[in-house]
């Protein structure tokens, strides 16, 4: 029985087997049919030539020159040349003279010399080669395309032009479907209003649209401009610049994370850590969020906006809610710059506080406004009005407009004060040194032997005149029938050694640069407090 049911599996099997040899033989004709009728397909035809001989013994088996009029087809590609070598085992062409490839009735290929592999559809030209794709010409002397994969590429220098740009590098990659071309090394891109230099730049034919992927600059008869990251439209002068970013005018220069310029319009917007540079006028405008307009020299700055001007080897932070600078009318030399709201400043010498302020270039004259405190080497500023000029980059002189208080404290409990309509402060080597009061003079004096207070003077006069060395008040003189008196020291009570008016503001002072940007809170309560109870009219 065994026996009997061998047999039967032993027959089972040499029939499958029959069965997979039979389909194997069937499949592998089917397929060597297939890969025939795919290399028939892909073979180079040739169409026409004036004459053609075998060149077996030259160039091998199945090799056959092609001279005169050389007509070839390979796919949806023609070819034509003066003479040419081609290959029917290998399925490769070598051609010379006149050569011009036509793609698609749309890509025209032109050089000197050409090898071109059938198989991997690889066109290898040199000499004098010419790329036409539409309205974008490439030239070279030693370009690859890769009809296969889309791609010319090009080595040992090349050059793209179009109807607005041309652009040169030592090796570029041209995708003639999508129109995209990388550019590497010696980038070079001229443009009617500026060129462009970069090592490795990205181009879109189609849109002229330039992709910056590394360091690039660009230079106009405006400007230059410097990135690391970004585009650049140049059909339509657009530029949106994302890193490592600056644009350069000479006089100013601006900086940002991200900058978005229209050059036809000359105006930049800047997002995140603007930087604005007058190095004309040693200013320097910073915020989160601003614009300058290279046109108008209009320049905005907010979210965080900081002024930053230079004094000799000093520097005065000022921080605002927007800071703004234009152009005076009819005087194109000069701008005003403006800072509003919650106005906060500080420099190691000179503090102070108000809810506006303008700058003018020409003068270089800070003029601060609505309740201003300014405290100049610990003497206290206040007035209706407090201007600040400044001469040689230094600080020159301070004007106290209308009800101008100074209080200069002697020590922890005594604080000398001068009260006036107007006041003006000198200042030499940043230091304030001469204090002039005109109208209504009146002061409380701390008089020292030696570091002992020895006594109260009040006084009062039309007029006055402060001297101070070493930050301290060395002498006062009073003019126009003066009025006072000399009390020793503990005999009056606190009012009587307050001016009316008196408040130390000391608290609310920017004893750093920090300072400037955390002072909301006190800020409200100053605005809350009424000023006009501290003054006199």
């Amino acid at each position: 029985m065994s026996k009997y049911f061998s047999a039967i599996w032993l027959l089972g099997f040499r029939n499958n087997l029959i069965k997979f040899v039979v389909f194997s033989f069937v499949a592998g004709n089917f397929f060597l049919i297939q890969a025939q009728q795919n290399n028939k397909e892909k073979r180079i035809l040739i169409e026409y030539a004036d004459k053609m001989e075998g060149a077996e013994q030259r160039l091998g088996k199945n090799t056959f020159a092609l001279i005169g009029n050389v007509k070839l087809r390979h796919l949806n590609t023609r070819m034509f040349c003066d003479s040419a070598f081609l290959n029917r085992d290998s399925n490769r062409v070598m051609a010379f003279g006149s050569i011009h490839i036509i793609q698609n009735d749309t890509i025209h290929l032109y050089g000197d010399k050409l090898d071109y592999d059938g198989n991997e559809e690889l066109a290898k030209v040199r000499e004098n080669v010419r790329l036409v794709n539409k309205n974008v010409v490439l030239t070279t002397h030693f370009l690859d395309y890769d009809r296969k994969n889309d791609v010319a590429y090009y080595f040992n220098g090349g050059k793209i032009v179009d109807e607005r740009n041309e652009l040169t590098s030592q090796l570029g990659f041209y995708y003639p479907r999508t129109g995209e071309v990388n550019f590497k090394d010696s980038v070079v891109l001229i443009n009617p209003d500026y060129k462009m230099y970069s090592d490795t730049l990205k181009y879109f034919t189609k849109t002229e649209v330039v992709g910056i992927v590394g360091p690039t600059e660009i230079f106009s008869d405006k400007n230059k401009i410097y990135s690391e990251l970004g585009f650049y439209d140049t059909r339509n002068d657009k530029a949106r610049l994302l890193r490592k970013n600056y644009i350069d005018g000479g006089e100013q220069k601006l900086k940002g994370d991200t900058i978005i310029y229209d050059r036809q319009k000359g105006f930049v917007e800047v997002f995140s850590n603007m930087a604005l540079e007058d190095t004309t006028n040693n200013v320097i405008i910073t915020g989160n969020y601003g614009y300058y307009n290279e046109i108008t020299e209009e320049a905005f700055a907010t979210k965080r906006a900081v002024l930053k001007q230079v004094y000799g080897n000093d520097t005065l932070f000022l921080h605002a809610d927007t800071l703004r600078a234009d152009p005076v009318p009819d005087d194109i030399d000069n701008k005003i710059l403006r800072a509003f709201h919650h106005v906060k400043f500080f420099r190691f010498d000179l503090q102070g506080r108000c809810d506006s302020m303008v700058y003018n270039y020409k003068d270089s004259i800070n003029t601060f406004y609505h309740e201003p405190v300014i405290w100049a080497q610990g003497n206290q500023m206040t007035a209706n009005e407090i201007k600040l000029y400044v001469r040689n980059k230094a600080l020159h002189k301070a004007e106290l407009i209308e009800n101008a208080f100074l209080i200069a404290p002697e020590d922890s409990t005594h604080f000398n004060q001068i009260k006036g309509k107007i006041m003006i402060g000198y200042f030499k080597d940043n230091e304030l040194y001469k204090i002039d009061v005109d109208g209504n003079g009146q002061t409380v004096y701390y008089p020292k032997d030696r570091e002992y207070v020895i006594g109260v003077n009040r006084a009062e006069s039309s007029s006055l005149s402060i001297f101070l060395k070493n930050r301290k008040v060395e002498s006062i003189v009073l003019r126009g029938n003066p009025d006072g008196n000399m009390n020793p020291p503990f005999v009056l009570d606190l009012e009587q050694t307050r001016l009316d008016g008196f408040l130390w503001l000391e608290k609310y002072r920017p004893k750093k640069y920090e300072d400037i940007f955390y002072f909301r809170e006190i800020e409200e309560e100053v605005q809350r407090t009424d000023f006009s109870d501290y003054h006199f009219n």
